[in-house]
């Protein structure tokens, strides 16, 4: 028996759930209608319960009525994607919820139940969120992958106190009464222009923000400075994408990334770097131009080098550490097979990240959780501003 779980349930069942009248005339008349769903006064009283049992915060009922239209919602966006729950993934979701209690999901719906939160209920509450995991995996699952490069960017900014800086260009679509179709259909249009400059015109046409005479360009900004709900967003981007249409008081805005780089870097001191120097002469130019052009990879290299023997190849992977100080600068600023291109003595000097392992510090475990936290975050930005257009699209009605 969790006696701490009969306490609080006990707690409940004596002062927050005593008889009380949900509805003057019925407690099974509708109490909220989205998109011609009824949601009941009934259903409003068994949410609240369980909200209280669980400890959420605010006021029971008013958070139960925002639960139940999401939740409607989510349901809707679910069918449309012919997304369904069978009774084994419901059943494997009632019990993972019960055993945040440790007890098996027998014994936490006959607790419930002592408390008259009914099984339906629960099961309802249950069956939602599945669904709604599988909605956001299924629509932007892809989207949310997290690459090496990222994930390095994140280690670094939170571990060596470097900072990322991006730099965006805005587009800013007032949602004008009758015209809400409209705009969206238009915000769709923009979020697949490719280039800058097609997404500068769109910003001096449709922005209604200050930036739009300068094709919404604006300065650069600190990652960490952005709103909780648009930073996991744009770290997802590469340069030159754009965001999913994010839903703002009264507008839709829309976000382009034109570039990013890491302010106040200290170059780790742990781990190693993989990486190699290409010399050849300066004035050898269709060699320079080659490498530019056709060399991606750095294993490349090597049959470049046996072509030209008086070309000279170094691969190294070495301890940060010991890495001639103006070197470790050049690679500090390059992600994977990036190339980097210098003059000395008379040579010309390709430098190429291989792989970076000054990551070290953390073990496999440590970068699989950061990896895993940062996915989830981009999860919900995306998961939060679908909800919204979700909400803005449907017609709600409270009786």
């Amino acid at each position: 028996m969790n006696n701490l779980l009969l306490i609080i349930l006990t707690f409940f069942a004596a002062v927050s759930f005593s008889p009380q009248k949900v509805s003057a005339n019925n407690p099974f008349s509708p109490a909220i209608v989205v998109d011609g769903e009824i949601i009941t006064h009934y259903q409003i009283t068994q949410r609240a319960r369980l909200l209280q049992v669980l400890n959420v915060p605010g006021n029971p009922k008013s958070v139960a009525r925002t639960q139940l239209i999401e939740d409607s919602l989510k349901r809707s966006a679910a069918a449309e994607l012919s997304i369904v729950i069978t009774e084994a993934e419901l059943q494997a979701g009632i019990e993972e919820f019960a055993a945040r209690a440790n007890l098996n999901a027998v014994r936490f719906v006959k607790e419930l139940a002592k408390l008259g939160i009914d099984r339906t209920a629960f099961e309802q509450f249950i069956k939602t969120s599945l669904l709604w995991r599988y909605v956001v995996q299924a629509k932007f699952g892809a989207r949310s992958r997290v690459t090496d490069e990222q994930l390095q960017r994140a280690v670094q900014s939170a571990g060596d106190g470097s900072n990322v800086r991006v730099l965006l260009s805005e587009i800013i679509l007032p949602l004008l009464p009758g015209q809400e179709e409209q705009t969206l259909e238009t915000a769709e249009a923009i979020k697949n222009l490719t280039g800058f400059d097609a997404f500068s015109k769109a910003a001096k046409r449709y922005s209604a923000a200050p930036s739009r005479d300068m094709g919404g360009r604006v300065t650069w900004q600190d990652l960490n400075s952005l709103p909780a709900v648009l930073k996991p967003l744009i770290f997802g981007l590469a340069p030159g994408e754009v965001t999913e249409p994010l839903r703002v008081p009264n507008a839709v805005a829309l976000f382009q990334l034109r570039a990013i780089e890491e302010t106040g870097y200290a170059f780790s001191s742990s781990g190693t770097i993989d990486y190699l120097t290409y010399e050849f002469e300066q004035s050898d130019l269709d060699t320079m131009q080659h490498l530019k052009t056709k060399i991606v990879h750095c294993d490349d290299l090597y049959a470049e080098a046996e072509r030209s023997p008086t070309h000279v190849l170094l691969r190294k992977s070495t301890p940060v550490k010991n890495i001639q100080t103006e070197l470790a600068e050049m690679l500090s600023l390059l992600d994977r097979h990036e190339k980097y291109f210098f003059s000395k003595g008379g040579k010309s000097i390709l430098v190429m990240l291989c792989a970076r392992t000054d990551m070290a510090s953390q073990t496999s475990q440590n970068l699989d959780a950061i990896r895993t936290g940062l996915r989830n975050k981009r999860l919900e930005s995306f998961a939060a501003g679908y909800l919204e257009n979700l909400r803005q699209d449907a017609r709600i009605i409270k009786k």
